[in-house]
């Protein structure tokens, strides 16, 4: 029985040895190999349709969207600061900030003007009549 377990001990060793042997390398890529897989790739990328019609037309388009802007006159320092200023004269954070402060003061008033209850929670009554107003 000894033997038998040394011998089925011994085979698993040389089983987990053998499987970490190296598998055989494959044969190595040539850089011709390589390069022609380069050119097929490159190949079926340019021999797609592509629509070159588009082209022309659009730089003539932008040739004459360019000297358009280009008859249009810069606007002065002084515009630009006068721009700016009734930029910020008009702007609508402080229209909004505004209406937001007078909403707040005019919430604040309503709210001091109730009453507000007095709670006797040391009572079993008071505790009642919390859980009453608590469930919907």
């Amino acid at each position: 029985m000894n033997k038998l377990l040394i011998a089925l001990i011994a085979g698993g060793f040389a089983t987990v040895a053998a499987a970490q042997t190296a598998a055989p390398a494959a044969a190595p890529v040539t850089k011709a190999e390589v390069n022609k897989e380069k050119a097929k790739a490159v190949e079926s990328v340019t021999s797609k349709e592509t629509d070159t019609t588009g082209g022309p037309a659009t730089a003539a388009e932008q040739k004459a969207n360019t000297a358009k802007s280009k008859t249009v006159p810069k606007s002065t320092t002084a515009q630009k600061q006068a721009d700016v200023k009734a930029a910020a004269k008009n702007s609508d954070q402080d229209a909004g900030s505004r209406a937001t402060a007078a909403e707040q003061k005019a919430n604040t008033a309503v709210s001091k003007q109730v009453p507000k209850e007095k709670v006797n929670l040391g009572t079993p009554a008071a505790e009642k009549d919390m859980a009453k107003k608590a469930t919907p």
